[in-house]
């Protein structure tokens, strides 16, 4: 006598993972760098802007969210890209407030260091006269400033790129290497402080008139307050990039670069607006030579340690499996004679 299994169930349901495979390093990080950055605020006896951050938090928390579901919806790329966007900025806002922390150590400023190798490497080099110089090419200076700006919209677009046409994976390792680098800097600026070349060869802005960016004025400003005790309140409004070695926009430039080299169309365009970040972060950023050299070396860290990171979640990712509903499992479990079914 023959049986037979009689399914009442006219399929079985998907089950799907909400985090996307190659996602698990960006949120282990981006929750490492926030732990760490407000342990850091807390020991260091700074305070934060509450209202401002809980704002800054709910904004940047709703792209991850909608992204978390539209991954167990099954739309991978729009989850791909509003959780990628959503986790750099988080990743970039946490790493920025921990610099802010770690910027009120009272190490030894470094730049007598750092311009000392500068003319090791380039003997007679005159940074002050170069800068000096290079402020009155007002058309060099544009584009060294637009160049120098474009970190700010360049990961953005990349992520989207890279979401749309389906590299799910370059995305998380593009990100996993982002924030990889930025611990290594962040851990580098710890050591090694420095005020930058312009405060340090006492060039003001008004010396170089064709600069857009004062950030090489203000970031010295802030490390010096905070160094000295009389910056303990940080608001949102007061995070921006105060590292002067390694260089991350140096750093950033190799990272975008490589990360845009698995796309043809915009592969030799994105090296080479990169290679003019790289070399803009000298003039708008005030760095160093060796500042530049420093941050190709930790981009190239922070890519190796993505790849190892991304190996990894790729052992321990488990895909979606198809469960058996109750229902049929309870509908497999029916075994009835074929006489039965002759007999109907």
């Amino acid at each position: 006598m023959r049986a037979h299994i009689v399914s009442i169930a006219g399929f079985e349901p998907l089950s799907r993972s909400i985090v996307g495979k190659g996602a698990g390093p960006v949120y282990s990080a981006v929750a490492v760098a926030w732990t760490i950055a407000l342990i850091g605020v807390a020991a260091r006896h700074l305070t934060i802007a509450v209202d401002e951050f809980a704002m800054a938090a709910a904004i940047i928390g709703t792209p991850i969210g909608i992204g978390l579901c539209l991954q167990g919806r099954g739309f991978d790329r729009l989850a791909t890209l509003v959780q990628g966007c959503g986790l750099f900025m988080a990743g970039c806002v946490g790493m920025t407030l921990l610099t802010f922390a770690v910027g009120t150590s009272d190490r030894p400023l470094i730049d007598s260091v750092l311009a000392a190798a500068d003319r090791a490497l380039i003997p007679g080099l005159d940074w002050p006269a170069a800068m000096l110089w290079l402020s009155h090419r007002h058309v060099l200076m544009t584009a060294a400033n637009w160049v120098y700006e474009s970190i700010g919209w360049q990961p953005m677009l990349l992520i989207v790129m890279l979401s749309l046409s389906g590299q799910h994976r370059r995305v998380w390792t593009f990100l996993t290497a982002w924030l990889g680098t930025l611990f290594v800097t962040c851990a580098l600026f710890a050591l090694f402080p420095g005020l930058g070349a312009y405060a340090h060869f006492g060039l003001a802005a008004t010396d170089v008139p064709a600069m857009r960016d004062p950030t090489p004025w203000h970031q010295a400003a802030v490390l010096a307050e905070l160094r000295a005790g009389t910056l303990l309140h940080i608001g949102f409004v007061d995070l921006d990039g105060i590292v002067t070695f390694p260089s991350f926009h140096a750093a950033a430039a190799v990272l975008l670069a490589w990360a845009a080299s698995s796309m043809r169309a915009i592969r030799w365009p994105a090296i080479l607006l990169n290679g003019a970040m790289l070399i803009s972060a000298i003039p708008i950023g005030g760095h160093y030579l060796i500042d530049i050299v420093a941050g190709c070396v930790v981009a190239v860290i922070g890519i190796s340690l993505a790849g190892k990171a991304d190996v990894l979640a790729a052992e321990a990712y488990f895909p979606p499996s198809r469960r058996v509903s109750a229902a049929t499992q309870l509908a497999r479990s029916i075994v009835l004679p074929s006489s039965s079914r002759a007999s109907r």
